[in-house]
């Protein structure tokens, strides 16, 4: 298991899997993550995740823990709020790395979160935590990701992150009446490293 600031970060269990199954299921989260029908899906689905999981070098299940230290001075009312609404253990959602080229030390990123945890920096928190992890530990060159132009609020995260936009497939994605781009982001090794130097 691993921990962050807020945050743990364990491997699969098989109880995760009626959350797994919701956030597929969720109208909010799925045209964010898929290029699929937005349809329900039913248990069968869940053959499909756990194929997933088996794939992945690492697949994390996100949960809340106890904010360490108390409350600081620097703690706003609205930080204050989030940290007592939020019970520990409560699960936020999962991340997780595959790599199709081992060879080439090229491990390919993604995250769902529930939308009741977004906006609270969880998804920043879970991004820097798994690149650094993939650079520091696992010994990966790059790490990659794949996102829709749409979803704003991840494309900028991941710039903020330090990831750049490599390329583009251009109307990918129908939703909503109209189509979106596939924009494909990376982060090397040694950029991580430069911007981490402090």
């Amino acid at each position: 298991m691993f921990i962050t600031d807020r945050l743990h970060l364990r491997g699969f269990e098989l109880s995760d899997a009626r959350h797994i199954l919701d956030l597929w299921n969720n109208a909010d989260v799925l045209p964010t993550i898929s290029n699929e029908y937005i349809v329900p899906q039913g248990p069968k689905f869940m053959d499909k995740v756990a194929a997933s999981v088996d794939d992945a070098v690492m697949f994390l299940t996100i949960e809340t823990r106890e904010r360490g230290g108390g409350s600081s001075s620097s703690d706003t009312i609205h930080d204050l709020k989030q940290a007592v609404d939020t019970e520990v253990g409560q699960f936020v959602g999962t991340t997780s790395i595959t790599m199709s080229h081992p060879k080439n030390r090229d491990g390919i990123f993604a995250i769902m979160l529930e939308p009741k945890f977004w906006g609270r920096g969880y998804g920043e928190e879970v991004t820097r935590f798994v690149v650094d992890y993939c650079f520091h530990t696992l010994g990966l060159h790059r790490v990659s990701l794949m996102v829709f132009n749409g979803n704003k609020r991840a494309v900028n995260l991941y710039k903020k992150v330090g990831f750049v936009e490599e390329g583009r497939k251009r109307k990918v994605n129908w939703i909503d009446g109209h189509w979106e781009d596939m924009i494909y982001m990376g982060i090397l090794e040694e950029e991580w490293k430069r911007m981490n130097e402090d």
